[in-house]
């Protein structure tokens, strides 16, 4: 019986070091994955920091596209303006050297 017990024990050493061996590789399992998980959480993150940060920049360049087409369109609204009021002077000029010419052949109240 002494055998026997000696075989038990080496058997349940055996039984013990494989179960050792066991529970350390899913821990180093576990932590590769936790690892593994980090990384992933760690490139997303990232990425959509970067995504944030193109859209900013579209965003940018779209306000200053904006402005830009506002000067522009203010530039031409005020140089139709400066036309526009330069072509009613010369509207009210006309009228005044008509209003002159035809004041001028006309005779006077007395008939002279």
């Amino acid at each position: 019986m002494n055998g026997e017990l000696r075989r038990q024990r080496e058997a349940a050493e055996r039984l013990d070091a494989a179960t050792r061996d066991s529970y350390r590789v899913a821990v180093d399992h576990a932590f590769e994955m936790q690892k593994d998980g980090m990384k992933l959480s760690r490139a997303f993150f990232q990425n959509w920091v970067e995504t944030i940060e193109e859209g900013a920049e579209i965003n940018r360049r779209a306000l200053e596209d904006l402005r830009r087409i506002a000067t522009e369109q203010r530039q031409v609204f005020y140089g139709l303006s400066r036309e526009s009021l330069h072509a009613y002077d010369g509207f009210l000029d006309s009228l005044r050297q008509y209003d002159e010419e035809a004041s001028g052949n006309r005779p006077n109240k007395r008939g002279f």
